[in-house]
Protein backbone atom coordinates (compact mmCIF):
# COMPACT_ATOMS: atom_id res chain seq x y z
CA UNK A 1 0.00 0.00 0.00
CA UNK A 2 1.67 3.41 -1.13
CA UNK A 3 1.24 6.76 1.04
CA UNK A 4 -1.65 7.85 -1.08
CA UNK A 5 -3.36 4.79 -0.76
CA UNK A 6 -3.04 4.69 3.10
CA UNK A 7 -4.07 8.52 2.91
CA UNK A 8 -7.42 7.44 1.12
CA UNK A 9 -8.19 4.74 3.42
CA UNK A 10 -7.82 6.68 6.26
CA UNK A 11 -9.99 9.47 5.14
CA UNK A 12 -12.20 6.64 4.03
CA UNK A 13 -11.93 4.99 7.55
CA UNK A 14 -13.16 8.76 9.21
CA UNK A 15 -15.54 9.57 6.93
CA UNK A 16 -17.30 5.86 7.63
CA UNK A 17 -17.22 6.19 11.27
CA UNK A 18 -18.16 10.29 11.42
CA UNK A 19 -21.31 8.70 9.62
CA UNK A 20 -22.40 5.68 12.03
CA UNK A 21 -22.05 8.07 14.64
CA UNK A 22 -24.28 10.45 13.07
CA UNK A 23 -21.97 13.28 12.65
CA UNK A 24 -22.72 16.27 10.26
CA UNK A 25 -20.95 15.26 6.71
CA UNK A 26 -17.70 17.55 5.54
CA UNK A 27 -19.49 20.88 3.99
CA UNK A 28 -18.58 20.21 0.29
CA UNK A 29 -18.79 22.10 -3.18
CA UNK A 30 -21.61 21.18 -5.18
CA UNK A 31 -20.13 21.66 -8.65
CA UNK A 32 -16.54 21.93 -9.95
CA UNK A 33 -15.48 25.69 -10.79
CA UNK A 34 -11.76 24.43 -10.30
CA UNK A 35 -11.50 22.88 -14.26
CA UNK A 36 -9.28 20.25 -15.38
CA UNK A 37 -6.14 22.00 -16.68
CA UNK A 38 -5.94 21.18 -20.54
CA UNK A 39 -2.78 21.75 -22.19
CA UNK A 40 -1.05 23.06 -18.48
CA UNK A 41 2.62 21.32 -19.91
CA UNK A 42 2.44 24.11 -22.31
CA UNK A 43 0.05 27.25 -21.05
CA UNK A 44 1.78 27.12 -17.41
CA UNK A 45 5.30 28.02 -16.05
CA UNK A 46 6.63 25.24 -13.50
CA UNK A 47 7.11 26.95 -10.32
CA UNK A 48 9.24 24.43 -8.89
CA UNK A 49 10.10 20.45 -8.60
CA UNK A 50 10.45 17.78 -6.19
CA UNK A 51 12.47 15.16 -6.62
CA UNK A 52 10.40 12.06 -4.79
CA UNK A 53 12.69 9.65 -6.49
CA UNK A 54 12.40 7.20 -3.27
CA UNK A 55 8.51 7.02 -4.00
CA UNK A 56 9.29 6.69 -7.21
CA UNK A 57 7.67 9.57 -8.59
CA UNK A 58 8.29 13.46 -9.68
CA UNK A 59 6.25 16.56 -8.39
CA UNK A 60 6.30 19.45 -10.91
CA UNK A 61 4.19 22.80 -9.51
CA UNK A 62 2.97 24.56 -12.43
CA UNK A 63 1.21 27.63 -12.69
CA UNK A 64 -0.63 29.84 -14.91
CA UNK A 65 0.57 33.29 -15.59
CA UNK A 66 -1.48 34.86 -12.94
CA UNK A 67 -0.34 32.42 -10.19
CA UNK A 68 3.37 32.71 -11.85
CA UNK A 69 3.74 36.61 -11.26
CA UNK A 70 3.47 36.10 -7.77
CA UNK A 71 7.15 35.68 -6.74
CA UNK A 72 7.77 37.40 -3.15
CA UNK A 73 5.43 36.97 0.05
CA UNK A 74 4.30 40.78 0.13
CA UNK A 75 2.66 40.07 -3.16
CA UNK A 76 -0.29 37.97 -1.44
CA UNK A 77 -2.62 36.57 -1.68
CA UNK A 78 -2.15 35.49 -4.76
CA UNK A 79 -4.78 37.28 -7.37
CA UNK A 80 -7.50 35.77 -8.73
CA UNK A 81 -7.86 33.27 -11.50
CA UNK A 82 -4.71 31.92 -10.07
CA UNK A 83 -4.81 28.57 -11.00
CA UNK A 84 -1.33 25.83 -9.34
CA UNK A 85 -1.58 22.40 -10.81
CA UNK A 86 0.85 19.67 -8.87
CA UNK A 87 1.36 16.98 -11.21
CA UNK A 88 2.75 13.72 -10.05
CA UNK A 89 4.78 11.65 -12.78
CA UNK A 90 5.70 8.26 -12.17
CA UNK A 91 9.40 7.28 -12.42
CA UNK A 92 10.42 5.21 -15.00
CA UNK A 93 12.60 2.15 -13.80
CA UNK A 94 15.41 0.25 -15.48
CA UNK A 95 15.97 -3.59 -14.92
CA UNK A 96 16.91 -3.48 -11.88
CA UNK A 97 13.93 -1.51 -10.47
CA UNK A 98 16.02 1.80 -10.03
CA UNK A 99 14.73 5.18 -11.40
CA UNK A 100 16.67 5.74 -15.14
CA UNK A 101 18.50 8.88 -15.29
CA UNK A 102 18.00 11.48 -17.92
CA UNK A 103 20.95 12.70 -18.68
CA UNK A 104 20.10 15.91 -17.21
CA UNK A 105 20.68 15.60 -13.66
CA UNK A 106 17.16 14.27 -12.73
CA UNK A 107 15.26 11.30 -13.67
CA UNK A 108 12.97 9.71 -16.58
CA UNK A 109 9.31 10.37 -16.35
CA UNK A 110 6.84 8.10 -17.23
CA UNK A 111 3.02 8.43 -16.82
CA UNK A 112 1.19 11.41 -14.85
CA UNK A 113 -0.30 9.90 -12.35
CA UNK A 114 -2.81 12.85 -11.03
CA UNK A 115 -2.79 16.17 -11.57
CA UNK A 116 -3.97 18.27 -7.80
CA UNK A 117 -5.83 21.76 -9.41
CA UNK A 118 -6.15 24.23 -6.62
CA UNK A 119 -8.32 27.89 -8.49
CA UNK A 120 -8.65 31.03 -6.92
CA UNK A 121 -11.29 33.09 -7.24
CA UNK A 122 -13.46 36.04 -5.35
CA UNK A 123 -15.98 34.06 -3.03
CA UNK A 124 -14.55 31.25 -3.52
CA UNK A 125 -14.44 28.21 -0.97
CA UNK A 126 -16.89 29.52 1.08
CA UNK A 127 -18.97 25.92 0.69
CA UNK A 128 -16.17 24.43 2.96
CA UNK A 129 -17.74 26.46 5.68
CA UNK A 130 -15.21 25.64 8.59
CA UNK A 131 -12.37 23.96 6.18
CA UNK A 132 -12.59 27.27 4.23
CA UNK A 133 -8.73 27.86 3.11
CA UNK A 134 -9.17 30.89 1.61
CA UNK A 135 -10.56 31.98 -1.56
CA UNK A 136 -9.53 28.82 -2.70
CA UNK A 137 -11.54 25.78 -4.42
CA UNK A 138 -9.88 22.26 -5.15
CA UNK A 139 -10.05 18.99 -7.48
CA UNK A 140 -7.75 16.15 -8.39
CA UNK A 141 -7.71 14.89 -11.33
CA UNK A 142 -6.57 11.74 -13.73
CA UNK A 143 -4.68 12.21 -16.88
CA UNK A 144 -7.89 11.03 -18.73
CA UNK A 145 -9.82 14.02 -17.46
CA UNK A 146 -11.99 12.42 -15.04
CA UNK A 147 -11.79 12.45 -10.84
CA UNK A 148 -9.31 11.33 -8.71
CA UNK A 149 -11.12 13.65 -5.91
CA UNK A 150 -14.43 15.23 -7.26
CA UNK A 151 -15.69 18.50 -5.59
CA UNK A 152 -18.14 17.20 -3.33
CA UNK A 153 -15.46 15.67 -1.79
CA UNK A 154 -12.56 18.30 -1.65
CA UNK A 155 -12.99 19.20 1.84
CA UNK A 156 -10.41 17.01 2.73
CA UNK A 157 -7.89 19.45 0.81
CA UNK A 158 -8.93 22.46 1.63
CA UNK A 159 -8.62 21.41 4.99
CA UNK A 160 -5.50 20.31 4.82
CA UNK A 161 -4.36 23.27 3.17
CA UNK A 162 -5.65 25.43 6.19
CA UNK A 163 -1.85 23.93 7.49
CA UNK A 164 -0.07 25.92 4.86
CA UNK A 165 -1.68 28.78 7.17
CA UNK A 166 -3.29 32.77 5.92
CA UNK A 167 0.11 34.04 6.41
CA UNK A 168 1.11 31.87 2.77
CA UNK A 169 -2.42 32.05 1.40
CA UNK A 170 -2.79 28.68 2.00
CA UNK A 171 -0.12 27.81 -0.57
CA UNK A 172 2.09 25.03 0.36
CA UNK A 173 5.79 25.74 -0.70
CA UNK A 174 5.72 27.98 -3.30
CA UNK A 175 8.77 29.44 -5.18
CA UNK A 176 8.02 32.64 -2.84
CA UNK A 177 11.03 34.44 -1.72
CA UNK A 178 11.34 36.98 0.70
CA UNK A 179 9.45 39.92 1.21
CA UNK A 180 10.72 42.46 -1.31
CA UNK A 181 12.18 46.10 0.75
Amino acid sequence: MNARTTFLAILSIAALTAHAIGAEPEPALAADRVGFPTNYRTKYKVLRLVDRSKEGKVVTVYGNEIAASVVSTNQLPYPNDSVIVMETTLLTKGADGKPVPDGKGGWTRGAVSGMHVMRRAKGFGEAYGKNRSGDWEFAEYKPDGSYITPPAKSAACAQCHIKAGAEKDFVYQARLGAPAK
